[in-house]
Parts: C-alpha cells; sequence; structure tokens
C-alpha cells in the first residue's frame, strides 16, 4: 500500500480544484501522506486536510537559463529530488502541462526509480499556440511520454489528449475522473427571496463564477437587452469580489443591478469553500454554465470548446440537482439524450424557447450520480497508484 506520494503542481488554486480537494480527502482516509510541491496557495490548505505538507517551490519553463530564478528554481527540483529520496516515496503525480514536464525532468534524474502520473486538467492544441504556449507545449509533449498513467476528465478530452501528445497507455493506466465535488449534504437551504429582497413569485436562477465574454457574461447581458430573458425569473449574478470599476461590463452590469423593472440582482460575496457555496446554491431553480470558446489564449480555445467533464461549476451544479443551461459541446449534446439536465444551447436567443417541462432536478441529480460522482473513479485511479507496490 502506497503511504506516501508526491506532487508537483504549478497553480495556486490547487484547493479549489474538485478533483484534487476530493483525492487529498480519500488519500487522508488511506492515511497517505501527501507532499505537494508549488506555488503558495489562494485559499490555502484547508484545517480539515491534515495529510498535506505544503513545500513551496518555484518551476520555471526554461530550466535554469534566467539568473533571476536559478538558485530558487535550482533549490526546487533539488527539495523534490531530496524528498522523495528521503521519504522514499514512489509516485509522483504530475498537473496539467508544467507539472508533467517537471515530473518527466525529474524522473530522468539519476537514480530515481518512481511512477510518474499526468494529471490534465487543460489541454492545449499546438495549432493554437505560438511563443511560450508553443515552447511549452513541445515540452509537454516531449515529457508526456515519460508518464506511467493519467488522469483525465472524459472520453472525448481523453480522445484529445492523447493524439495532441501522442501518448500510448494501456487502458489500464488511464483514468477518467471528472472535474465534480463529493457529495455534499445541504441541511437547510437559505431564504435567497428574503436575504436578497427578491419577489416570492420569481423562480431563482444564478450565474456563479467570472466576469468575463469567455464564460457568458456578454451573453447573459445580451439576453436581458433583446428580451430573450424569461420573466418568470430572477437572475442573481454571483462573484467572489465586487466587479472592477474598469471591467468592461461594469457600467452595464450595475444598470442591470439598479434598473427596478429587470429582474437581476448583483450579488459579490466570496465563500470559504464547496460546503458554503453549495448551501448558497441549494436555492436556485436553474442555473447557468457557459462556455465560449475565442482565441485570446490557449486556455479559451479548443480546451474550453469541449469543456465536458472537466467544468466545475457543472458538476456542482448536478451533485445539488441543480438543472443548468450550458453552452454545446459533445459530452453534453450526448448527455441531453439522456438526461434532462437543462438544456444545451447554442445562442443566447434561446433561452425564450426553454420552459420548465424541458428539464428536470432528478434528471440532474441521477447525472451526478451515475456520471459525475468522483469517488468510485478516483478510488480505481488510487488504487491503480497502489499496484506500482505489487
Amino acid at each position: 500500500m502506497v503511504k506516501k506520494i508526491a506532487i508537483v503542481s504549478p497553480n495556486t488554486d490547487t484547493f479549489t480544484n474538485p478533483t484534487m480537494s476530493a483525492m487529498f480527502k480519500l488519500l487522508q482516509d488511506k492515511d497517505v501522506k501527501v507532499y505537494l510541491f508549488g506555488p503558495q496557495q489562494s485559499p490555502g490548505c484547508p484545517d480539515s486536510l491534515t495529510n498535506i505538507i505544503h513545500i513551496p517551490s518555484l518551476f520555471k519553463l526554461n530550466l535554469f537559463r534566467n539568473p533571476r530564478y536559478y538558485i530558487k528554481h535550482w533549490l526546487s527540483y533539488c527539495r523534490v529530488i531530496r524528498t522523495l529520496k528521503k521519504e522514499k516515496i514512489r509516485v509522483l503525480l504530475g498537473v496539467d502541462p508544467l507539472g508533467i514536464i517537471v515530473g518527466g525532468r525529474i524522473k530522468r534524474f539519476p537514480g530515481m526509480n518512481i511512477h510518474l502520473s499526468y494529471l490534465s486538467f487543460e489541454i492545449f492544441f499546438t495549432e493554437e499556440l505560438s511563443g511560450h504556449y508553443l515552447k511549452l507545449k513541445k515540452k509537454e509533449i516531449k515529457y508526456s511520454s515519460a508518464a506511467d498513467s493519467l488522469l483525465v476528465q472524459d472520453e472525448k478530452r481523453h480522445e484529445l489528449l492523447i493524439l495532441e501528445n501522442k501518448i500510448q497507455l494501456p487502458d489500464d493506466k488511464i483514468a477518467l475522473v471528472p472535474v465534480s465535488p463529493l457529495k455534499i449534504e445541504v441541511a437547510e437551504k437559505p431564504d435567497l427571496h428574503t436575504k436578497l429582497n427578491i419577489p416570492a413569485e420569481k423562480k431563482l436562477a444564478v450565474y456563479s463564477g467570472s466576469v468575463g465574454e469567455w464564460c457568458g457574461t456578454k451573453a447573459i447581458i445580451e439576453a436581458f437587452n433583446k428580451g430573450y430573458w424569461n420573466s418568470d425569473f430572477w437572475l442573481v449574478f454571483h462573484t467572489r469580489n465586487p466587479i472592477d470599476i474598469n471591467n468592461e461590463y461594469y457600467t452595464e452590469l450595475h444598470r442591470l443591478d439598479t434598473d427596478k423593472n429587470i429582474p437581476f440582482t448583483l450579488h459579490p460575496h466570496p465563500f470559504e469553500g464547496f460546503g458554503e457555496l453549495a448551501v448558497f446554491l441549494s436555492s436556485f431553480d436553474l442555473a447557468f454554465a457557459l462556455y465560449y470558446p475565442n482565441n485570446q489564449n490557449p486556455y479559451y480555445g479548443k480546451n474550453m470548446k469541449e469543456i465536458g467533464f472537466s467544468s466545475g461549476k457543472f458538476s456542482m451544479y448536478m451533485m445539488l440537482g441543480l438543472p443548468a443551461i450550458v453552452t454545446n459541446c459533445e459530452i453534453y449534446s450526448k448527455l441531453i439524450k439522456e438526461y434532462r439536465f437543462g438544456a444545451v444551447i447554442n445562442n443566447i436567443d434561446q433561452l425564450g424557447n426553454i420552459s420548465e417541462n424541458d428539464y428536470s432536478k432528478e434528471d440532474a441529480f441521477a447525472l451526478y450520480h451515475d456520471l459525475l460522482e468522483p469517488e468510485k473513479a478516483l478510488t480505481g485511479y488510487i488504487r491503480m497508484l497502489d499496484s506500482i507496490n505489487n
């Protein structure tokens, strides 16, 4: 049984990734100690996870070339190698492109006998890249060949990553794990009609997340401006922080918020964790998980177009039995034929054609139970890591 593993992640939001949080919890249940190498985390490790040892580390794409980072960069690699040897750790997980690059370099260090697993949450495509990101992609492809196993979210993203990175692994070394929280039980739903001063007869819809064209802000504004919005619903537009005055949508969102004739409320409010967010979301009747690909950066291209089960937002809604309006992708267009989890739209003007008869809270929750609940898939992945000792 593996009792210690190491993770290399370049990301600062490790503890807001539902897959990582669920995996940490399951590893803690198995008394597995986790050494996490990467930048300072925001938010930090929750108090409930006592098996995590975070070792601040700096990793850059170009190995030891910039004098400014030379010492910090070298020491970070030394920390990982020293910890692996001292603690006799045989399993190293590399998160996203830079994580597998670092992991691949470490695996090739003399004397390293480790199982390297690639945890892919973002897929970059060579045809969309230039400059820094193209260099990153080429190295990612190179070091993907050093991976002994792979974690990715669904069949479509698995297909895309395998082709793009030229990865050759047997099926029993590939885990399909949706970005999804472990089941959260909500004891009592808050009365948001009273709290947010919303008329009692209005059904509640929620847009929760970032502010930008890529995540549907522009589309939501258009729905109100052009009369596509169903006036039976009141939209709560939730953000973690107040919208910056320099944001391109600041004026329009505040105009919607202050117009008493428009069923719209801005609600900036931070939540400490998935539990608090789940309680808030549980009071809604309908939710939005909109994704609009663009060419502004590699995260927003084909990676977003086929977001599928890498959308933690969509999974959270399904876990709560909260029907969702989503933009089209291959996975969602297939699922909607079997589960009436909400609606799949190509254009925001389709909102006017959606009725309550088109979706079902029961179907949304059934989708989570059948395909998105992560414990079984993660347990299988952890079991596969355990097998390296056998």
